[in-house]
């Protein structure tokens, strides 16, 4: 089954988003990102409210920062851009 041109950019972010966490030792967080862009992948719109569901409350994802400077700043742009489908994704939804 192919997917959605949109679920399928927003679970290759997730797996960017994913390698780039691993690669900086926040494997707890990767580990999270991994579950939910299985989900994802396969058509499963729970991975969409799971992953949004990082982003509640102090110590969220959002809050997630990492030591290298530039793998910082990549964090934010991967963590916004996954951010930004993902809300898409829940508003056609909804």
């Amino acid at each position: 089954m192919t997917l959605h041109p949109q679920i399928a950019a927003f679970a290759a972010q997730l797996d960017d988003l994913s390698r780039l966490l691993r690669a900086q030792g926040a494997r707890p967080w990767a580990d999270r990102i991994d579950l939910i862009q299985r989900a994802v992948a396969d058509s499963n719109y729970a991975g969409v409210t799971r992953f949004l569901e990082m982003f509640d409350g102090e110590g969220g994802f959002v809050d997630l920062t990492l030591s290298d400077e530039a793998a910082d700043v990549r964090l934010s742009e991967c963590r916004a851009a996954a951010l930004a489908m993902a809300q898409r994704l829940a508003r056609e939804e909804g």
